[in-house]
């Protein structure tokens, strides 16, 4: 089976970091009272002086560090508050505002993007040469992309902090990874004994199309790295969402945890038509998707209500031609036996009497997962359910001010949607004034 056991990729601090759920610097030394904030970045608090306009996002995370906390114990804690102290050293030496940060991970904006990607540079020297004792390594990876983010009252928001997450996630420990914007606006301009490597197309598991992406080689540091952890590591048809899910981080990670499970093959996620069942399940089986060796396939039945389409519709997902005498289905299990396969079964209900077709895969197929979106269950005994709610709507009598009403999540998704029909719809200024009215 897929090794599930990692198959959520992002940790806790990255999805916090992603979602914009940051603790203030009071929070911070609270979570972390042997780390409290310089007077620096507690002038941050207000987010009123962050850079606005074209701004440098970086985001930094320490690679391996939970095998690091088994390895230490509670000699941890000094670990982490001296490679602290040093990031912050840095990032304030190149003129960085630190925006957030959580355990081992930071989110610092630039107003330069020469600033940022010579932060970048100094923290992979300092931390390669600094002493950290004996049998301890400590390799961070890297995220760096210019854009232009929304300046909020809590910090940053916008599709540019997804995409900067995501592109530090993609990499390794010692890795320096950069969009493509950036790309273009360092490259005559880069600090000494740095170049540029083009490593081509990828998709990001934030399910958009494929973004160029670059590396920084640093002399004297390692320069080759495994494969990123992209969605092109492993086969995969997962379809192009050109924009993040939004909210839902307390339900995509409870899939994740019971995907995780020894003895969950098959998860349905139910709901009403419309809250969003698909786009959870296809943003799960991302996130699955390094875990499972011989890909993750997304199978649609929406165009299909006669159940005897069912295994043809998957056959031809996976690629498997019904070129014999053989029975498709048995042509199916054959193929599939040994593999480590994801499938995401979109709309289900309509074809419920195939389900025993799927029960017949799960048996046949130990290392098969199968992941549905359903509004109804399968009714199978392997089958586990998770009911997908609808996001929660805002209390407009009890609604402080327009900027906290723009943060729910119904709301967020609501203007998202105006605006992919009507890019138009709402100014900056006005937009949850126009969308309460």
């Amino acid at each position: 089976m897929c090794n599930l056991l990692k198959c959520f990729t992002m940790n806790d601090t990255q999805e916090d970091l992603m979602t914009q759920s940051y603790l203030s610097p009071e929070e911070d030394e609270k979570h972390n009272p042997q780390d409290s904030r310089s007077a620096y970045s507690r002038e941050k608090s207000g987010r009123r002086d962050l850079p606005a306009g074209t701004v440098t996002l970086l985001f930094t995370d320490m690679e391996g560090s939970t095998h690091l906390l088994q390895q230490l114990g509670n000699r941890y804690t000094d670990v982490l508050t001296e490679y602290r102290h040093l990031q912050r050293a840095i990032f304030r030496e190149y003129h960085g505002y630190e925006v957030d940060t959580q355990g081992d991970a930071f989110f610092t904006a630039f107003a330069r993007t020469r600033d940022a990607v010579a932060a970048a540079v100094a923290t992979q020297r300092t931390l390669a040469r600094h002493s950290w004792g004996e049998g301890i390594t400590i390799r961070v990876r890297v995220g760096i992309h210019t854009g232009e983010p929304e300046l909020a009252a809590e910090g940053y928001v916008g599709i540019d902090i997804h995409f900067a997450a995501r592109l530090m996630n993609a990499g390794h420990g010692g890795q320096v990874l950069l969009s493509q914007t950036t790309r273009d606006l360092i490259i005559h301009n880069l600090p000494d004994d740095v170049t540029i490597r083009d490593l081509g197309e990828h998709r990001l598991k934030d399910l958009s199309y494929p973004q160029h992406l670059f590396q920084l080689v640093i002399a004297n540091l390692p320069f080759d790295f495994p494969r990123l952890s992209t969605l092109d590591t492993y086969a995969n048809t997962l379809p192009v969402h050109p924009s993040p899910l939004i909210g839902r981080k307390n339900e995509l990670a409870s899939i994740l945890d019971l995907m995780r499970q020894q003895d969950v093959r098959l998860l349905t996620l139910t709901g009403i038509g419309g809250v969003g069942k698909t786009r959870l399940g296809v943003q799960a089986a991302a996130e699955l998707s390094d875990e499972c060796a011989d890909g993750v396939f997304f199978v649609s039945l929406a165009p299909i209500s006669d159940s005897a389409l069912v295994i043809p519709t998957i056959a031809q997902a996976l690629g498997v031609r019904d070129e014999t005498n053989q029975p498709l289905l048995e042509r199916l299990k054959e193929d599939v036996r040994q593999k480590q396969i994801l499938l995401l079964l979109d709309n289900f209900e309509q074809v419920i009497a195939a389900a025993s077709y799927v029960a017949d895969l799960l048996a046949a197929c130990p290392k098969l997962r199968v992941l549905v979106t359903s509004r109804e269950i399968l009714h199978l005994q392997i089958e586990h359910e998770f009911r997908v709610p609808p996001l929660p709507q805002p209390d407009f009598a009890h609604v402080a001010d327009l900027a906290a009403l723009s943060q729910n999540e119904a709301v967020e998704l609501f203007v998202k949607r105006a605006q992919a029909v009507r890019p138009e719809f709402f100014t900056a200024g006005d937009r949850t004034g126009s969308s309460t009215q």
